[in-house]
């Protein structure tokens, strides 16, 4: 392989590898106070709330019987987060029948837990 090829074929790696670089964070979010990402509507929230129960009866970190359990309601918990409730009466334990998963406005899944707090 000649001098000038191999000066070449390093240009052009260097070329994509700045071309594709990130600098590790959301710019746009963390930059601007997320001024350019939509708020979501309650039915997107809906739909990722749902996302997480599949999501955690996957990882086996609540029973399979939270998979098909309908949403209870789904109220604003402060201007920048949601919580929606599902409730199963099939859990004999009282104070695990609720579960509450918090969800950001911008679709940001926050935590999940049976207290609501």
């Amino acid at each position: 392989m000649t001098e000038t090829t191999k000066v070449f074929l390093m240009l052009l790696a260097l070329a994509f590898t700045t071309l594709y670089a990130e600098n590790g964070y959301d710019y746009y979010y963390y930059g601007n106070g997320g001024s350019t990402y939509n708020k979501l509507s309650k039915t997107s929230i809906t739909k990722i709330a749902k996302a997480e129960v599949k999501r955690l009866v996957m990882e086996k970190k609540i029973p399979r019987s939270w998979k098909s359990i309908p949403i209870l309601k789904i109220d604003k918990l402060n201007i920048d987060d949601w919580v929606v409730t599902f409730n199963n009466s099939k859990i004999k334990n009282l104070s695990k029948q609720n579960l509450y998963i918090f969800v950001g406005i911008y679709g940001k899944v926050k935590g999940a837990n049976y207290t609501g707090r």
